[in-house]
């Protein structure tokens, strides 16, 4: 039986935990077309709309569309140059999201999973 004190830290815990859950960046990760669109400017770099949708079977708009989305969550960084909108990784507001998420679980974790709780009795 779990005292008070423990569940009150629990509680705590999940509430961080809460806190740290960025729904709109691990919703923009479930989508396909936007895995594409990471995956190519990781191979490629920074690049322009242009370059990015000859290399998606989405139209155009779509993949601007997707942009914009990655952009407003801090994703991406996009700078102007002339005519053109340049598209890149942000890489440390991406890294900040997923270590952030990542010390929440495994604080989670240390709490509610001991070490064998999963182990199988045989």
């Amino acid at each position: 039986m779990e005292t008070k004190e423990q569940i009150q830290t629990r509680a705590e815990i999940l509430k961080e935990f809460s806190d740290a859950y960025d729904a709109r960046f691990f919703k923009t990760l479930s989508e396909p077309a936007r895995i594409q669109i990471l995956s190519y400017l990781i191979l490629h770099g920074r690049s322009d709309i242009g370059s990015i949708t000859e290399n998606m079977p989405q139209d155009r708009s779509v993949v601007s569309r997707h942009l914009n989305q990655m952009q407003a969550i801090g994703m991406l960084c996009c700078e102007k140059e002339t005519r053109h909108m340049y598209y890149s990784i942000d890489a440390q507001v991406f890294i900040d999201k997923l270590e952030q998420f990542l010390t929440q679980i495994k604080k989670c974790i240390s709490v509610c999973c001991p070490p064998d709780c999963c182990s199988k009795k045989r």
